[in-house]
């Protein structure tokens, strides 16, 4: 292995108390498992154990049990990580196409949903309410008898906003279960993946032999999983060198025509490979993430004894008594979720990609590698170095193309990435 001291940077001593924290042995919860309780502590959302592994073990089978959306706060004698799960759905259609592009986007929102909550307990939610009550009676008494109408209306409003910054944290877990056809994707932030993030980005310590980093992430993610969406940190086995992984996805959509294929493959190839770099650079210096949501409901109760004959409802004596009492209710709820994140900057010098197309050929994943070695080689070549296709035309026979229809739930659904994604030790 050739390696070689580049610099000793004061800068990297960071003071972490949390670098015993180990993901290595651990096995993530799946619907139906049962929380092994053994010398573990769960107060509300905290989870405190002796041992890490247990901690985080209870905690991820502790989400699983409610459904997956949530947070659990990990409380270790090393410090404090955070584990957050987001889960969404998808639908199965008639197109493979349609199909393997619904299950992405659902990994896509139930990762947006998990950073949204890392920054909602880091910083916080704004709030805004509004809360309406409306109650109304008509009443007519006459010599002869008495009628009268009642109402009651309500109406509430509330408006939530998240916006942070959010770095340090990596991809735990992803789950999918063809079955429920529901994805799940678990993140967690611990002391010590943000002090290796922080570290990693300070000057070059170490050179490592390039291809012994990526003999090591090869070796990584055969021992994992490749997920859709997020990024890891891994440990070299031999240097301790930190290195960085961004990873992307895409859909290679099926087609029949073979030129066609290839050029769909090649599509997905470029999506894959841009995704990857943003979750680097996302994961490097940190991302925006914002979130608002909002609920608007109404209710109307009534009773109703009368009707008004007169159009301007001004004449008590033009009034029709109903010969049965009405009673209505009504109850209108409308609710809006927006996700978003923003990812701008440069990456550094020396990132490298390495694709993969999954065994039943129809996801292409990228994944982005970053390492202060590769960075040092690359500036490295670079002082060394100091020294559109025509668009098709043609008129077409054809028909239009369906929209409308194709949901079917005994479609094929090849069962996308599940496992756990961090395992290597020193994670």
């Amino acid at each position: 292995m050739k390696f070689r001291l580049l610099a000793l940077c004061t800068s990297l001593a960071f003071p972490v108390a949390a670098e015993d924290f180990d993901l290595t042995d651990l096995l993530p919860a799946r619907p139906g498992d049962k929380v092994q309780s053994s010398d573990v502590m769960v107060k509300g959302d905290a989870v405190a154990a002796a041992d890490d592994n247990a901690a985080v073990q209870t905690a991820h089978q502790l989400l699983m049990e409610d459904d997956g959306d949530g947070i659990k706060m990990i409380q270790v004698g090393s410090g404090t990580g955070i584990l957050s799960m987001g889960s969404a759905s998808y639908t199965s259609y008639d197109n493979l196409n349609a199909t393997l592009l619904s299950k992405r986007g659902a990994y896509n929102q139930a990762y947006l949903i998990a950073k949204k909550q890392l920054v909602e307990n880091m910083k916080g939610v704004e709030l805004a309410c509004a809360n309406l009550a409306s109650v109304s009676m008509d009443v007519i008494d006459t010599g002869v008898e008495g009628v009268a109408n009642t109402s009651t209306n309500f109406s509430e409003g509330c408006k939530e906003s998240v916006s942070g910054s959010l770095a340090g944290f990596v991809t735990f877990d992803v789950y999918d279960d063809p079955d429920s056809k529901e994805v799940r994707v678990s993140l967690i932030s611990t002391p010590k993946t943000r002090a290796q993030i922080r570290r990693n980005m300070g000057c070059l310590a170490v050179t490592t032999d390039p291809n012994s980093i990526f003999s090591q992430v090869v070796k990584d993610i055969k021992q994992g999983v490749l997920p859709p969406v997020g990024a890891k940190v891994l440990t070299h086995a031999e240097t301790g060198e930190t290195v960085v992984l961004g990873f992307g996805s895409a859909i290679i959509r099926q087609n029949k025509n073979s030129a066609v294929q290839k050029k769909l493959k090649g599509a997905a190839k470029s999506q894959s490979q841009t995704r990857a770099r943003s979750a680097l650079l996302a994961t490097l210096q940190g991302e925006s993430v914002y979130w608002q949501g909002s609920f608007d409901e109404k209710q109307m109760e009534s009773t109703e004894q009368l009707r008004y004959t007169d159009p301007y409802l001004q004449d008590p004596q033009r009034v029709e008594v109903l010969e049965e009492e009405r009673q209505i209710f009504i109850n209108t709820l409308k609710t809006s979720d927006e996700y978003s994140t923003l990812t701008k900057g440069k990456l550094p010098a020396g990132v490298n990609s390495k694709n993969f197309t999954s065994e039943d050929g129809y996801w292409q994943y990228t994944v982005a590698v970053y390492a202060p070695s590769l960075e040092a080689e690359a500036r490295k070549a670079a002082k060394q170095m100091a020294g559109k296709g025509q668009p098709m035309s043609g008129k077409s026979s054809g028909r239009s193309i369906l929209a409308v229809g194709g949901a079917n739930d005994n479609a094929a659904n090849p069962k996308g990435a599940s496992g756990k994604v961090s395992q290597e030790e020193g994670l």
